[in-house]
């Protein structure tokens, strides 16, 4: 008998030509993706610079400079100033600062305790129609929050809380449905093993999601805290509407008090400090608690 031999297989190769025109068809990709993110993120950051730069500067040379151009002198005292009470601009963003911190606080709390109760009992207690109730509450976030104003403020005065710090935050402090999903999702992560174990040991549901489920939700939570607090803290329409005194506005609507105020456009410069002081908590908190941003969405994501 005689053999046939099998030729080999013919390996495919690369010339040097063709490998060197993928890397420089690589690198342009790369080049135009963050030529890109780059043009977006200084449209992004340019308004926060000029901002930063009238805020530095005097009340003649607000408006007879381009806001690009930064302040030769710059005027530090304008953000001590702007805290000071001034009856013909405003109460004094130290008071508006203080009546932002109140109603966010506890805001914050309120929303991330109560949103925590709702999504456990959405997420782990078997009761008849959990899932159409859940996905019913879901819903709501499709109705505009202007639609609900009239409603909200009627409440709210039936039950003297117009003009109140209550009547800021208590429609908010009870949870809300992205709350409660975002932390949902998140609790159903969590291995069954753990929970009965926890049981075992004699614990029940409050003891359950006390001692097991929250610390395991700690990025969750934080998150859903973060919402929260940006939410409270960038609120401008419902406070407008509930509250009638300007001594208990927030930041939010101090601020566009000064655009409404007697002589506002001599107040520019003040205006800039109100906008970056407004600012600063939010950027705090994002560098802070971005890790916990990033594993939260992950862990929600099912990634």
């Amino acid at each position: 008998m005689t053999s046939v031999a099998i030729p080999a297989p013919v390996k495919a190769t690369t010339t040097p030509t063709s490998h060197l025109a993928q890397k420089a068809f690589n690198a342009g990709k790369l080049t135009v993706f963050y030529g890109v993110l780059t043009v977006v993120g200084l449209a992004f950051i340019v308004p926060y610079v000029f901002a930063v730069f009238g805020s530095l500067k005097p009340e003649s040379s607000i408006l007879t400079t381009p806001p690009w151009v930064p302040p030769m002198h710059p005027v530090w005292s304008n953000y001590p100033n702007a805290f000071l009470s001034d009856p013909q601009v405003a109460t004094g963003f130290g008071r508006y600062m203080l009546n932002t911190a109140i109603v966010t606080v506890a805001l914050t709390v309120g929303q991330v305790f109560f949103s925590m109760l709702g999504a456990y009992g959405f997420a782990r207690l078997k009761f008849p129609g959990r899932e159409g109730i859940f996905w019913v509450y879901l819903a709501t976030l499709m109705v505009p929050n202007i639609v609900t104003i009239i409603p909200l403020y009627t409440e709210m005065h039936y039950f003297h809380l117009v003009n109140t710090y209550w009547g800021v935050f208590l429609p908010y402090a009870l949870g809300t449905p992205y709350t409660i999903f975002l932390m949902r999702q998140f609790f159903k992560n969590i291995p069954q093993e753990v929970i009965d174990a926890a049981r075992i040991d004699g614990a029940g549901d409050f003891g359950v999601l006390t001692r097991v489920v929250a610390p395991l939700s700690r990025p969750v939570l934080i998150t859903a805290g973060l919402i929260a607090f940006v939410f409270s803290w960038n609120n401008f329409l419902w406070p407008l509407v509930i509250m009638g005194s300007q001594s208990h506005y927030l930041l939010t609507n101090g601020l566009a008090n000064f655009n409404a105020g007697p002589g506002a456009a001599g107040y520019l410069n003040l205006e800039m400090v109100g906008a970056i002081i407004t600012l600063v908590p939010m950027l705090v908190l994002f560098v802070v608690f971005n890790r916990y941003i990033v594993r939260s969405i992950q862990l929600t994501s099912g990634k």
